[in-house]
């Protein structure tokens, strides 16, 4: 018993670091999966980091796991995928108050500049006018049939209640609950599956053809992004694939060849790495830990100290949060 009150002890006070997940600096209309902090929402907590913590870049935070010094309160922040409004809207806002991030990219979607599966998944269910009756297409090797009842054609009322949904929450709308059986099906799938997928779709439903928007950074904005000493860039996997649900090959070949492009991109080394969905196994660690990467980080919660692990370092997800919420979630989780 004295033992685990010393354990705990010790852990309150010993010196800890948060890493912080963002995705999108933004306000879309649609955000089921709270992957958005508004510009004004994200510059408060940028506000908050400056004046209450110290900001470190990943690779500082790396270096002190490595070296077992971990710098007390420091907060680490990092980007996921790579969408456009990261270079827009949260790099002005970075640079203005001085502190660093790491931007994680999912290559194949740079390159190409194609839409995220799940964002073309929520524009063709969510948002498109009219669906039919009823949706039926096999999704890796199973059929899926569903009946949209009278949710056929995107009324006023149903737009408002997609628009605040939140997928941790029950499916207001029949809509909602299509584009979540959908999804729960298609992540753990292999990229080819998933296009094959909503290939089907779209032939399905025949949504109308509209401008192309740019979603991802393009190699140029990566670039610049490397010519502010603030900034790094890491690895993602070439098509954001949940990796525990691939075989070997296919982790290595997405793992290396994410690493591949992106050191040929920029012409520097790229020594730090994501996990898709925090998606990963002991097999997916020894890859990461081979290829090779310095430091890796998932999406499981936690604070950063001497003890952990450099190839599944803990973060915290940020919401749409003002300020005040912010600083009170920092400070509690500094507590754990």
């Amino acid at each position: 018993m004295i033992q685990r009150y010393l354990h705990r002890l010790r852990r309150r006070f010993e010196p800890k670091a948060l890493v912080l997940m963002y995705h999108r600096v933004d306000t879309p209309a649609c955000d089921p999966w709270e992957l958005a902090v508004s510009p004004a929402n994200f510059e408060q907590q940028l506000r908050v980091i400056r004046d209450h913590w110290t900001p470190v870049s990943l690779a500082q935070l790396a270096d002190g796991v490595a070296a077992g010094k971990v710098p007390d309160r420091a907060v680490a922040l990092t980007f996921d995928d790579g969408y456009i409004d990261n270079f827009e809207q949260a790099r002005p806002l970075l640079e203005q108050y001085g502190i660093p991030a790491t931007f994680f990219i999912a290559t194949q979607n740079t390159e190409r500049q194609s839409l995220f599966w799940w964002d073309e998944l929520q524009d063709l269910i969510l948002e498109t006018e009219t669906l039919p009756a009823e949706i039926g297409l096999p999704i890796g090797g199973e059929a899926l049939r569903f009946t949209l009842a009278d949710e056929t054609t995107l009324t006023p009322s149903l737009r408002a209640r997609q628009q605040v949904w939140s997928a941790a929450d029950p499916p207001p709308t029949r809509r909602c609950q299509l584009y979540y059986d959908l999804w729960r099906r298609l992540r753990p799938l292999s990229d080819a599956e998933q296009q094959q997928a909503l290939t089907a779709l779209r032939r399905l439903i025949a949504p109308p053809a509209g401008p192309a928007k740019p979603v991802c950074m393009p190699p140029g904005q990566l670039r610049h992004l490397l010519g502010n000493p603030l900034f790094s860039i890491g690895a993602h996997t070439v098509t954001h694939t949940a990796l525990a649900d691939q075989d070997a090959e296919t982790q290595l070949r997405e793992i290396g060849q994410s690493k591949v492009f992106l050191e040929k991109l920029t012409g520097g080394p790229v020594p730090l790495f994501a996990y898709p969905y925090g998606s990963h196994t002991d097999t997916t660690v020894a890859i990461v830990q081979n290829t090779p990467f310095r430091a890796a980080v998932t999406t499981e919660p936690g604070v950063v100290t001497r003890a952990s692990h450099p190839l599944r370092l803990n973060r915290y997800p940020v919401n749409n949060w003002k300020g005040h919420e912010f600083k009170a979630r920092l400070a509690r989780w500094f507590q754990n």
